[in-house]
């Protein structure tokens, strides 16, 4: 018995031994991949910035001074634009803080220049002191705003928390951010967090860790983000399903009465608001479940395309690109949130204690190839579709109800070129009209986009039906049985 604690102090010895072996070897021989693992991500091109992976936000901004398209942009250590917080926060300060992606963020323009840093300088005065923070980072959807949150953001202990997703939730990508992230809050409870955080101090852990967890799928490259996020092989999924962004929106909501916070929603706009366009834009739907989440809880709203529109300013005075504001249209936007903030900044609570039941959508830009009737209601019907001067990625085919009011749209479908498809919807014993859109970018009909109106060829289907749709002869017509 008298030679255990000497078994046990050299065991302990030597597990010291193996393990500081270990980290010294890491930081001697391993030490490109230490760098890599906690070090800066490769240099952005002239127009994007690169992000560095995580996986739980699929990639994050890295502290530092970074010079974007001309304009200075500091980034904190919580990896969020702007100078370093004071945690917790001083007594006395109330915060405004932002969601959203690089629209929000303020690319192009300089530090301060954010519509939330506007709206808190003009609200700010020396009796009640209020700070705008900027968690909206470039690139990010609702989901990646969730966990941003959760893991830092909310140390800011924000007073308002301004919910401007948008763009990313409703971009048509190469990946869906709920197949490629976790929950943080779910993973945050489990053992496994607490020895996440109790390693962190060790490089050789942190090596294996960045091996294992980052430098893999999503992760394994530091992700390019800039005005336009998207990649080469679309798959005809937005990266935020339209309920998945409801549903997104309610915990935003919770999250701010979570932490005793106010909530301002903002619609952004680009520059089709201010161009005229037939056919709803492919975002109509994502800023209706927004326009609908602020209503049933009782929540101010900026409509910032009314806003733009009713400016008379030109899309050059109002946007850098087709969506980033220029720090003109990120001044109105701010002075629009200061209006809607009064009530708030007078100690009024806006928020409904109960916003009521999230209604079911359905996104009439996406149209799943294996939608079966069983699933949706509808019937398939088989159509040979002939266009030789297609020049888009691909095309979009709106069914409409010719007798409808309101709206018209009963089905449709979205395919990658023609050949023999299958067009979903309600269709029988209804006189249908077709409109074909060419889809330049594949992110839904734009103004930017060819236009094929085929509804004077107006057909009726019964059970059993071909339809022939021959775009470049303008001819719609039935072949039976």
């Amino acid at each position: 018995m008298s030679s255990l604690p000497k078994r046990l102090a050299f065991a302990a010895a030597s597990t010291s031994l193996i393990l500081g072996s270990l980290e010294l070897g890491t930081r001697l021989v391993m030490a490109e991949d230490l760098q890599t693992a906690q070090g800066l991500p490769p240099a952005p091109s002239e127009d994007t910035q690169t992000m560095k992976g995580n996986p739980y936000l699929l990639w994050e901004q890295v502290p530092g001074v970074r010079q974007e398209q001309g304009v200075t942009a500091q980034i904190n250590s919580m990896g969020m634009r702007g100078p370093e917080p004071a945690l917790p926060k001083p007594t006395g300060v109330r915060r405004l803080l932002a969601t959203g992606d690089s629209s929000v963020y303020g690319f192009g323009v300089e530090d301060g220049s954010p519509f939330i840093n506007v709206a808190a300088q003009a609200l700010n005065t020396a009796d009640s002191p209020i700070e705008g923070w900027n968690a909206a980072i470039p690139g990010y959807s609702s989901f990646q705003s969730i966990n941003l949150l959760e893991m830092r953001a909310l140390d800011l202990e924000p007073d308002v928390l301004v919910i401007a997703n948008l763009w990313s939730d409703n971009n048509f990508d190469d990946f869906v951010d709920k197949d490629l992230i976790s929950a943080w809050s779910s993973f945050e409870s489990t053992p496994t967090a607490r020895v996440h955080r109790a390693l962190q101090g060790s490089a050789f852990y942190r090596v294996m860790n960045y091996r294992l967890n980052i430098a893999t799928g999503m992760q394994a490259q530091a992700r390019a983000v800039g005005w336009q996020v998207g990649g080469e092989g679309q798959i005809g999924r937005r990266r935020v399903e339209i309920n998945d962004y409801a549903s997104n929106l309610e915990r935003l909501v919770e999250l701010a009465r979570e932490n005793k916070a106010s909530v301002v929603f903002v619609v952004l706009a680009n520059r089709e608001d201010l161009r005229p366009h037939e056919a709803p834009p492919a975002w109509t739907t994502y800023r209706q479940v927004m326009r609908e989440t602020a209503e049933r809880h009782g929540a101010p709203i900026v409509q910032v395309p009314e806003l733009f529109q009713a400016s008379g300013l030109s899309t050059t005075q109002l946007f850098l690109d087709e969506m980033h504001p220029t720090v003109t249209g990120h001044r109105l936007i701010g002075e629009a949130l200061v209006q809607a903030l009064k009530p708030w900044a007078a100690g009024t609570e806006v928020l409904k204690p109960d916003g009521g039941a999230v209604p079911v959508y359905d996104d009439p830009f996406v149209r799943a190839p294996d939608t079966s009737p069983e699933q949706s209601g509808a019937g398939s019907t088989h159509a040979k579709l002939r266009y030789q001067g297609m020049t888009g990625q691909r095309l979009q085919i709106d069914l409409l109800d010719m007798d409808a009011s309101g709206q018209p749209r009963i089905g449709g479908a979205m395919v990658q070129g023609p050949g023999d498809i299958a067009l979903q919807g309600r269709l029988q014993g209804k006189r249908i009209g077709i409109m074909i859109f060419d889809d330049l970018t594949g992110n839904g009909p734009s103004s930017d986009d060819v236009r094929f109106d085929l509804r004077g060829q107006a057909v009726e289907l019964t059970s059993g039906d071909t339809v022939l749709i021959d775009v470049d002869a303008g001819v719609v017509r039935v072949q039976g049985l």
